[in-house]
């Protein structure tokens, strides 16, 4: 992997997201795509319920970019690149945003550091499941974000169904 093939490595990870998104989820994703670039550590919380909430706060004041302009943006950054993940933020029938999530050499410890400073990036494509997504069941790509009344619904079923199961172990 070199900085010449960050383009196709990115496009890569792109169909497979958008084919992860095809097969996990019931949205129809647009192939009109826009995109965010994030450093893992620009989110903050103490638990995952925070960190998301201030990845969406961020991310929903970030300008979109064309896929030309993240990629712009990557190259300037390649050398310091450990590990770019890619996520559907937001996605709708117009349009589908992805998150360019990616993560610094820098950020090591030196002597860590010093180990991976000659590595290429990793890139991965990854969809964030929630906790009601069983096996085989498709969910609201968009739950992240405020998925609208099926985030709402399966979460009460998925809270009900946690509580009946503590009374019955109560019971025991």
């Amino acid at each position: 992997m070199n900085k010449e093939n960050l383009k196709e490595s990115i496009n890569i990870c792109i169909t497979n997201l958008l084919q992860l998104a095809k097969i996990n989820c019931w949205n129809l994703i647009s192939s009109n795509l826009f995109f965010i670039l994030s450093d893992f550590n620009e989110f903050e919380g103490a638990n995952s319920t925070e960190k998301r909430w201030s990845r969406n706060r961020i991310n929903n004041s970030k300008r979109l970019l064309t896929l030309d302009s993240a990629i712009e943006i990557l190259h300037k950054e390649f050398y310091d690149l450990y590990d770019v993940t890619l996520y559907i933020f937001r996605a709708n029938t117009r349009e589908t945003i992805i998150e360019i999530q990616y993560y610094r050499k820098s950020n090591f410890e030196a002597d860590y550091f010093a180990v991976v400073k000659d590595n290429p990036p990793m890139f991965h494509s990854k969809i964030a499941m929630p906790v009601y997504a069983w096996e085989g069941g498709k969910f609201d790509i968009n739950w992240e974000s405020g998925g609208g009344i099926h985030r709402v619904w399966k979460n009460f079923l998925w809270s009900n169904f946690l509580y009946r199961r503590k009374i019955k172990n109560l019971k025991r």
